[in-house]
């Protein structure tokens, strides 16, 4: 083991020297060095598609071989940070109009212009690989139709040449936009949220345990505290439950922002 001094100032007899770990969120300093940070600015939220489900949804076969074909993923993080570009953001976009912002990583997939980009889309926080994958296990029969369609167009039929691809991309937006993509994507995040109440209660719930417990050694806790009626609990237990209100506070809040898209786009469509 070796220490690195970045700062190259000399430094100062009996002067303490600090260490970062990095921009890391609670679930990856939990796991690593066995602490939590409050209110972490640094943490995330994992959401995926269940493989298994994938495999018992309608024309199952042809999807996968579209996701496969756009290097599609099944899952992301969502960092903390992505809420500040978001609809609900605390303050306004310096770069929302002048290029860049998440616009500026954002492309008009439609070639024929039938399918006009979203308003709402410098404002989607949801990465564009994982919306990829969510627009192709979501689509119809007749839009599945609709893609093997313009994709022959493209390429022609009898060569050799397979569409890229951003052009299967283009194609699936071109048939089906983002309704059903948004749709599900809320309906994961739904679940997720389930899967986090169940056993332990909502937010607010973890909340008023952190208020009523604290952490601490049990010896010293009761020499020091012999007339408190303050409860004890281990680090470990304390770490878990504000590792778990900080996953709850990010699903709502991720939540939130993909309702309203969806609403959005429902209204864009109608």
């Amino acid at each position: 083991m070796y220490l690195v001094i970045v700062d190259q100032r000399t430094g100062e007899v009996g002067r303490e020297i600090y260490i970062s770990y990095g921009n890391k969120g609670n679930e990856e300093l939990l796991y690593l060095y066995g602490f939590v940070i409050e209110n972490n600015l640094d943490d995330f939220l994992m959401v995926h598609y269940p493989i298994e489900a994938l495999q018992s949804i309608p024309l199952s076969d042809s999807k996968a071989r579209l996701l496969d074909m756009q290097k599609a993923e099944l899952r992301c993080l969502l960092p903390r940070n992505l809420l500040d570009h978001g609809f609900f953001a605390g303050s306004s976009l310096q770069n929302e109009d002048n290029g860049e912002g998440p616009t500026s990583r954002l492309y008009n997939y439609s070639w024929s212009g039938q399918r006009r980009v979203p308003s709402y889309l410098n404002k989607l926080v949801f990465p564009q690989e994982f919306m990829t994958a969510l627009r192709t296990i979501a689509m119809k029969e007749h839009e599945l139709s609709l893609v093997a369609s313009l994709l022959e167009e493209l390429v022609g039929s009898g060569t050799e040449r397979k569409p890229s691809d951003e052009e299967v991309q283009a194609a699936i937006w071109e048939a089906c936009g983002d309704l059903g993509a948004l749709e599900l994507l809320v309906d994961l995040l739904r679940v997720k949220m389930m899967e986090l109440e169940e056993g332990s209660g909502t937010e607010a719930s973890d909340t008023e345990l952190l208020e009523r417990f604290h952490f601490g050694e049990v010896e010293d806790h009761e020499r020091n505290n012999k007339n408190s009626e303050d409860k004890l609990m281990n680090r470990n237990q304390w770490s878990s439950i504000v590792y778990r209100k900080g996953q709850k506070q990010l699903t709502s809040l991720f939540l939130r922002e993909a309702e309203h898209a969806l609403e959005l786009c429902a209204s864009e469509q109608s």
